[in-house]
């Protein structure tokens, strides 16, 4: 084998790699036997096949369409919305990994030296740079924090309420939950969940806490405990890329609007608001907000809970947010939690 083909092949071998990093998959069991894959067969493809040169052309642009894919991929995420999501990820590590590995087969399985020199020179140095975008992007562009689902569920004059953890949540997820209790008494998680905010209603009419986990392999049902019977009601939502989670404020109050407290001015975390209060009504927000959830204990004099959920990379994400509830709440109290994308 000459020189070129053993250079080709250890560049067909840093292009993959270099793919499945630009994917955020270092993790991925599938991304590294897609890398190894890819990897056998283009170093098969440049030690035995010769190509004319028509189709060595034709292998060389293609890949240079593809770096150039990656390379939009790269502008868009990292100039226009500034985070990535699981499938632009997904195609940015294909798109910059297949794009090099294509110039170095069709470089090195000519028959003769690359010929014209201007179009494998520049087909190569398009794909490397989509390379190269591709890891800027993963090293400095976070992932949206993801919705996976939730599931709300409530309990009349019991001591225990048990949520479903929802659907779609895989191992290292964050779950959050929202348990409401009417009267006085402490809300027990069960173990393993850390406490973030318990702010109690006014006059006495209950208290709402928040918990947080990182979602097991296996998730399943969670029991909340309390000291007392009382209705307890509320639901669990699970978000994936988040790199931690904080209830920064509450607010507390008595009918009328249910107004938040203000969210960090930081456009790249997602806000959420969960909201409680005696009474039962329908929670519709303003735009752009949307209501994930919303929980209510025997649809006549009981309790409502809800979460209401400002969209990632909001313009203005500490604008104050008010929900006017269908019929006007007795005490209610809010509380702000905000993941923080990893």
């Amino acid at each position: 084998m000459d020189v070129r083909k053993t250079v080709a092949i250890v560049l067909a071998v840093v292009a993959a790699v270099l793919a499945v990093v630009a994917a955020g998959a270092l993790g991925s069991p599938v991304a590294w036997a897609l890398a190894a894959v890819l990897v056998v067969v283009t170093a098969a493809v440049v030690a035995v096949v010769t190509l004319p040169p028509s189709l060595q052309r034709v292998l060389v642009i293609l890949g240079a369409v593809l770096g150039l894919v990656a390379i939009a991929v790269a502008i868009a995420e990292f100039a226009v919305r500034g985070f990535r999501t699981d499938s632009t990820a997904a195609l940015l590590g294909l798109a910059a990994g297949l794009g090099a590995l294509l110039v170095v087969a069709g470089i090195a399985a000519a028959r003769t030296a690359p010929a014209p020199a201007a179009l494998w020179g520049g087909a190569a140095a398009v794909a490397a740079i989509g390379l190269v975008a591709g890891l800027v992007v993963a090293l400095s562009v976070p992932f949206l924090p993801l919705s996976r689902a939730v599931g709300y569920t409530t309990a009349d004059a019991a001591t225990e309420v048990t949520l479903s953890t929802p659907g779609g949540v895989e191992e290292g997820d964050v779950l959050v939950a929202q348990v409401f209790r009417s009267g006085v008494g402490e809300v027990r998680p069960p173990a393993g969940w850390t406490v973030l905010r318990t702010t109690p209603l006014p006059g006495g009419a209950g208290s709402v806490s928040l918990f947080t986990t990182t979602a097991p392999e296996a998730a399943g049902p969670v029991t909340f405990t309390s000291d007392t019977p009382a209705t307890l009601l509320g639901g669990i939502g699970g978000w994936s890329h988040v790199a931690a989670v904080s209830a920064p404020g509450e607010a507390t109050g008595t009918g009328g609007a249910v107004t938040a407290a203000p969210a960090p001015a930081d456009s790249a975390t997602q806000v959420l608001y969960f909201v409680a209060g005696t009474n039962v009504a329908d929670i519709v927000p303003p735009e752009p907000l949307a209501d994930a959830w919303t929980v209510k204990a025997d649809d006549r004099v009981k309790a409502t809970t809800a979460l209401v959920v400002r969209p990632a990379l909001d313009a203005d994400p500490a604008a104050p947010v008010s929900v006017t509830p269908s019929a006007p709440l007795g005490a209610w109290a809010t509380q702000t939690v905000v993941l923080t994308a990893e």
